[in-house]
């Protein structure tokens, strides 16, 4: 059955401030790839001690690099982690899954009292209860008559 698995879809849906998550996120990655350029420049990664080269070099400061400000390496890389952060959960919150399913007008039919009245459901609710070679539904109580019954489908818009 190739057709019911694509009757139901869901769709995420983007709220306000997805556009701040993504800045934010950016800003965190270009401030890290400063701090990698940087770090590349001084040959940290080539070095036969990288840890200690690592551990030197973030701590000297680079007036080109703060624009003056007195920022070393391992501020743009505490700053860059923590935008990337904050933003990636800004981007996770403010999303919303939403479900779309096809939905069809039954018309039900009480078979005591005769009464008819009509109730929505899924398509793939119908599908799935045998519709259309079952054709009555789970008990529920008839608006007319109070009595707990099983509804026979009078007619639908599938």
């Amino acid at each position: 059955m190739v057709g019911e698995c694509c009757m139901r879809m869901t769709i995420i849906k983007k709220k306000t401030g997805h556009a701040l998550g993504l800045l934010l996120c950016i800003i965190g990655i270009i401030m890290l790839l400063i701090t990698v350029w940087k770090l590349w420049a001084e040959e940290v990664f080539t070095s036969s001690d990288m840890l200690s080269a690592l551990k030197a070099s973030l701590w000297t400061e680079y007036t080109d690099l703060t624009l003056g400000i007195g920022l070393i390496p391992i501020h743009y890389t505490i700053f860059g982690i923590l935008l990337l952060v904050i933003g990636s959960a800004i981007l996770i919150a403010r999303r919303e899954k939403v479900t779309v399913t096809e939905e069809a007008t039954v018309m039900l039919e009480c078979p005591y009292c005769k009464h008819r009245w009509r109730e929505s459901m899924s398509k793939t609710h119908l599908k799935s209860m045998g519709y259309p070679r079952v054709r009555t539904l789970s008990r529920r109580k008839c608006p007319k008559c109070a009595k707990f019954i099983r509804p026979k489908i009078a007619q639908t818009n599938v």
